[in-house]
């Protein structure tokens, strides 16, 4: 309890040095908005055996984000189905409510918010330490839409005319069982029937957006952590994040984002992780979760529109294990067409020693192709 006044302490003295309030609600908004999309991925795979074999893999994807706002209420939803294919092997279908969750904004600057939703915690790109009520990203989609948990939220959110220009607290409630939250409940909660609080604290202060989180629970280690986000140029920002468990282990994260004049975007990332594996341990296991090692490398460079080419991108990303030293290298090439079509086709390689963790990988190389229709 003493990590909660001590936060809150934080909080309260700042929100009476020189306020103004910015009402959202005098800007007229549509009662309903949705989008979402459509998309039909194929990979042509080349398997990491003796035989070398190749097999096709289907992935069908569609996405529905709806939301409704009427007086002090908003619910939102979003949707995920998924249908995948590999002729011999796979077969499977799945429908996610990613989001589904009902907000009440019961002043100018307190709200509450009670169902599942994707809360997105942290400034990083590929990885969030700090993101301690999210699911992980993928590394090779990192802005692909995620599952969210069923929680209880409060937020109270300030903006003022100073150096802090904006102040914001969160408090989340998170609870974990094998019927509520079930992945929650067997992953950081270990089968056990936990109450799981959050608490984040936002502040734009001095150009910078900086995060403070406690994360308690009365089955896991407490948590705590800290990000940032500043632009030193309009061009050129750099973000970090720390998280320590209480008692155990930390990881950090530093990156930066760079654009151009010729709008060639360059976005990089050092993921250190203290419980990570180190070579010797990566050989002997057998997870296939990302990020196991103890560091890694991610870097990913896109060029908008090479050649006066419109509508058109190419890019490159390589991310490399600091310990083994085994890569995942991606060259690709989008174009999106007037009538809200995209497509993507990439080349991907896992590459590096035979016990590696990219050169035991099951796929050595393929062919991504993504088709997408959005609206």
């Amino acid at each position: 309890m003493f990590k909660l006044f001590l936060i809150l302490s934080l909080v309260i003295p700042s929100i009476y040095a020189d306020e103004y309030d910015f009402d959202m609600e005098s800007i007229e908004q549509e009662a309903y908005e949705y989008n979402g999309y459509l998309r039909v991925e194929d990979k042509a795979q080349r398997l990491n055996n003796d035989a070398e074999d190749f097999q096709n893999y289907l992935h069908l994807e569609g996405l529905f984000n709806f939301s409704y706002k009427h007086e002090i209420l908003r619910f939102k939803t979003s949707v995920m189905a998924t249908y995948d294919y590999i002729e011999d092997k796979t077969k499977e279908s799945d429908l996610a409510i990613n989001e589904l969750y009902l907000e009440a904004k019961l002043t100018q600057n307190h709200s509450f918010l009670l169902g599942k939703e994707s809360l997105a915690w942290g400034k990083g790109y590929f990885f969030n330490p700090v993101a301690f009520f999210d699911r992980p990203k993928d590394p090779t989609q990192p802005t692909q839409a995620r599952e969210g948990f069923i929680v209880a939220k409060y937020n109270y959110n300030k903006s003022f005319k100073g150096d802090l220009k904006n102040l914001s607290f969160d408090f989340v409630y998170l609870p974990s069982t094998d019927t509520m939250n079930p992945d929650y409940y067997k992953l950081t909660t270990k089968e056990n029937n936990a109450n799981n609080i959050a608490m984040r604290l936002y502040l734009l202060l001095y150009d910078t957006d900086i995060d403070i989180i406690y994360n308690y629970s009365d089955e896991a280690s407490d948590k705590i952590g800290i990000d940032f986000s500043k632009n030193i140029q309009t061009n050129f920002e750099v973000h970090g994040e720390y998280s320590k468990e209480i008692h155990a282990g930390y990881s950090y994260l530093l990156g930066l984002r760079y654009l151009s004049d010729f709008e060639l975007t360059i976005i990089s990332e050092y993921l250190f992780q203290s419980e990570g594996l180190t070579e010797e341990e990566i050989k002997n296991s057998t997870s296939s979760l990302p990020f196991i090692a103890k560091d890694y490398e991610i870097t990913l460079i896109t060029q908008k529109e090479p050649f006066d080419f419109l509508y058109s991108s190419v890019y490159y990303k390589n991310m490399m294990n600091l310990q083994d030293y085994s890569q995942q290298n991606k060259l690709g090439a989008t174009y999106s067409f007037k009538n809200n079509i995209d497509i993507d086709l990439s080349y991907n390689l896992n590459s590096g020693t035979t016990f590696s963790e990219f050169g035991k990988k099951q796929v050595k190389e393929f062919l991504w192709l993504r088709l997408t229709w959005n609206f």
